[in-house]
């Protein structure tokens, strides 16, 4: 972690392997990671995790072959007591809508009224994801990676979602977003050259592009992650289901 920054690195979504080692962990420089899963699989070998500063979702990745199977809102309901982040999951334009609309539902149905995170992928649909979520909204909503239109951007924003951010993105998309509402992420490990992130939580080039895009300081912006984070922990009713690590570092927020 940088000496001039009071708060370690965020990173609000980034692919970590269930059996990462307390010393791989450890490599991290305490960054707050909240790791997302590919397939319910996946997310079932991290249940017995206790990680003080990594919280890990159960996703079902649209673009993943098999992942949707599985899928039923009873399943999604139980995931939504043992994670405290439902991701990655959401649409995406390498096969066949229907399926994915319909596990989509599911998630989100079995999500409703639940204190949860929502973490969405929404590669090449996104105006198909924003409606999806105006039929059944959610107040721990954050868009992965989201490359809508200004419009899409304006709906999901009336709607509560947050965005989370990488370094791959265009200065027109991190402009657009609005600044209270933007996460940072590195999806690693993916667009690694794009991203710049030699390791989940290395959002150094993400910072220093918003920071110079928004006129702030470098110091500024990463209190502004967490204090956004804090919102929506807040909005979702997730604040008392963070790891312990995480509890105590927002407890220090202003």
């Amino acid at each position: 972690m940088s000496r001039t920054h009071d708060l370690p690195r965020l990173d609000c979504h980034a692919h970590i392997a269930p059996d990462v080692t307390t010393a791989q962990i450890s490599a991290l420089g305490g960054a707050v990671i909240f790791a997302m899963t590919r397939t319910p699989a996946e997310a079932a070998a991290t249940d017995r995790r206790h990680d003080s500063t990594i919280v890990w979702g159960y996703g079902a990745h649209p673009g993943v072959i098999g992942s949707l199977d599985s899928i039923t809102t009873h399943e999604v309901r139980a995931a939504a007591t043992r994670h405290a982040i439902i991701g990655e999951i959401g649409l995406d334009h390498s096969s066949a809508l229907a399926p994915q609309l319909a596990a989509l539902t599911a998630i989100l149905d079995g999500c409703n009224q639940q204190p949860v995170l929502i973490s969405l992928h929404s590669t090449g649909r996104t105006a198909g994801l924003v409606a999806a979520l105006e039929r059944r909204p959610h107040p721990g909503a954050i868009l992965h990676w989201f490359n809508g239109t200004t419009a899409e951007i304006e709906r999901a924003t009336e709607l509560g979602c947050f965005f989370s951010v990488n370094a791959a993105m265009n200065d027109e998309r991190l402009t657009q977003i609005p600044l209270d509402r933007m996460l940072p992420e590195t999806d690693f490990p993916s667009s690694r050259r794009s991203t710049r992130a030699k390791l989940p939580g290395d959002i150094d080039y993400l910072e220093s592009r918003v920071a110079s895009l928004r006129g702030i300081a470098v110091t500024e912006l990463r209190r502004t992650w967490f204090r956004n984070l804090s919102d929506i922990l807040h909005r979702s009713g997730t604040d008392d289901r963070m790891p312990a690590g995480v509890r105590r570092l927002l407890a220090t927020l202003p």
